[in-house]
C-alpha cells in the first residue's frame, strides 16, 4: 500500500448479520478460590460452541478477550444491529450453558433486542449488568 491509498476494508451486510453472544474467555468464576486453567470464561465457551454445533442458532458466538468486567464472574454480551446490548455477569458454566442458549435466541429473535424480564430465563433475569443503546438507531 502507498502512502496516499487508502486501506480497503470489507463492508459487512448489516442486515444479514446475525446477533452475537460475545464470552469472556478470560474470566475467572466470581466463586473461585483461585484462577483455572483453562479459566472459567473459556470452559463456559467451549461448552457453548459443543452446543451450538448440535443446533441451528439465530446468533453467531464469538470469543472475547476481556468484557473488564472481572468483579462479576463469568461474563456475556449480546449485540446485534438495530439492537439494544447486554452484558450479564456470574454466568456458571456448569449450570447455565441452556439458559444462556434459550436467553441468546430470545435475543436474537426480537426486533429490538430487549427481551422481557419475565422472558428471560430465570437463573439469569438479576445477572444483568449493563444495557447498551444501539449505535444505528433506538
Amino acid at each position: 500500500m502507498t502512502r496516499n491509498q487508502k486501506p480497503r476494508h470489507k463492508k459487512i451486510d448489516l442486515m444479514t448479520t446475525k446477533p452475537r453472544l460475545n464470552i469472556c474467555i478470560t474470566c475467572t468464576a466470581s466463586n473461585a478460590d483461585a484462577q483455572t486453567d483453562p479459566r472459567h470464561g473459556k470452559m463456559l465457551f467451549d461448552r457453548m460452541v459443543e452446543l451450538c454445533a448440535e443446533r441451528d442458532l439465530p446468533f453467531d458466538l464469538r470469543p472475547a478477550e476481556c468484557l473488564t468486567n472481572c468483579k462479576s464472574g463469568c461474563s456475556v454480551a449480546l449485540n446485534g444491529s438495530g439492537k439494544w446490548g447486554y452484558v450479564y455477569g456470574n454466568v456458571d458454566p456448569e449450570t447455565m450453558i441452556d439458559d444462556l442458549c434459550d436467553l441468546a435466541t430470545r435475543y436474537a429473535d426480537s426486533d429490538d433486542g430487549i427481551v422481557a424480564w419475565r422472558e428471560r430465563p430465570e437463573t439469569l433475569r438479576r445477572n444483568v449488568i449493563a444495557r447498551i443503546p444501539p449505535l444505528d438507531g433506538i
